[in-house]
């Protein structure tokens, strides 16, 4: 039996052209806009807080030694007193190490300004526009989440003929973004964004922290399930929506497994919201993962597992509304095969955005 009900072909390509783009010439603009440096050890630095006002940006956080930041969709990710890094997945070695001085995060200007000579800083809207205060006056954005999971080092299940949990979800997720831009494109105030657009390694501290400097208002994240015991006749799709929300000042650290102890007596949990179980938050969630088994029972032939509260850390640490599909067990060889599929790949994609098209439309987000 097939993995797809009704088989549906969609060919297309998708380009995307970033305009209203200009180059970053580091060194100058720190002449240009007088911005202060500090010399340490004969090493020119400047301040992250400025570097993020040159790129246009305030989205960043920090997690221990580990900070990342991002300019439109492209995330940069370096540790204090490393030289090494991230741009958009790409690994950059440097001479002088980013330090934290006081509290203060420096980056080192030489360094950073041939890293970024060559990169593209979208303009400010306000400069774009060019219009009247009065006529700025737009909706609150929306934001999605979307999360693929694993990536990098961890590869997440893998199947019996070398398929990879972690490669599914991003192409899946991929499909997802691109089905839902599509078909929200008359919404410009509905932003949606990937914790991961390449296949690198992002922790559960850092998938939390992207949520929340996106100000996301739906964090949905996308996995491929495996039994604990790689059965070949595991089967099924089902929805995870949290047990409880905690809100904390710095995040627990995590194995990077997604399941965590309900059993919690870290010293770090500042405060945990009160009878959050009851709110809005949880029960928004389980409408959401609800409607995606709907859809999902609607196209798979393969058993409904239910929607089902869980545990798991970006469930959890997420303020938002969040929840966590398991779209197959790749463990099964039938499954495995169909997930190689692009077809099928499209037809889970375009399944699980139509459930979020459902909720918006319940949440009255859209018509």
């Amino acid at each position: 039996m097939g993995y797809i009900k009704k088989a549906e072909i969609l060919f297309f390509f998708i380009f995307l052209l970033s305009l209203n783009l200009y180059s970053l010439d580091l060194e100058k603009e720190i002449k240009t806009r007088k911005i202060p440096t500090y010399l340490i050890k004969n090493v020119q630095y400047i301040s992250l807080k400025s570097f993020l006002k040159i790129i246009n940006s305030d989205n960043w956080a920090k997690i221990e030694d580990r900070v990342f930041l991002f300019s439109d969709q492209t995330q940069i990710k370096f540790r204090i007193d490393d030289t090494n890094v991230i741009v958009g997945g790409k690994n950059i070695e440097i001479k002088n190490p980013p330090k934290e001085v006081e509290g203060e995060i420096l980056i080192p200007v030489e360094d950073f300004s041939k890293i970024f000579s060559d990169f593209k800083i979208p303009e400010k809207k306000e400069e774009i526009r060019n219009i009247k205060v009065e006529e700025k006056k737009v909706s609150k954005k929306f934001v999605i989440v979307i999360d693929p999971g694993h990536g990098g080092h961890d590869a997440g299940a893998i199947g019996n003929f070398g398929l990879k949990e972690k490669d599914v979800n991003l192409d899946v997720s991929l499909r997802v973004e691109k089905y839902l831009k599509k078909q929200l494109e008359n919404y410009p105030n509905i932003e949606i964004y990937l914790t991961r657009k390449e296949d690198v390694f992002i922790s559960l501290e850092e998938r939390v922290n992207i949520a929340k400097i996106f100000n996301a208002d739906i964090f949905f994240s996308i996995h491929t399930n495996s039994s604990r015991l790689n059965r070949y006749e595991a089967t099924g799709f089902e929805t995870y929506y949290p047990y409880s929300k905690v809100e904390v000042n710095i995040l627990p650290k995590s194995n990077n497994e997604e399941q965590i102890s309900e059993k919690n007596n870290d010293p770090v949990l500042t405060e945990i919201l009160n009878n959050l179980n009851e709110t809005d938050v949880i029960e928004e969630s389980r409408i959401l993962a609800e409607l995606v088994q709907e859809k999902l029972a609607e196209r798979l032939i393969i058993p409904d597992r239910g929607a089902k509260r869980g545990n798991f850390y970006v469930l959890k640490y997420t303020p938002m509304i969040s929840v966590l599909t398991e779209i197959g067990f790749i463990c099964n060889p039938n499954i495995e095969f169909n997930l190689k599929d692009i077809e099928v790949r499209q037809a889970i994609a375009e399944t699980l955005g139509k459930a979020i098209i459902e909720y918006l439309k319940k949440r009255e987000i859209i018509k």
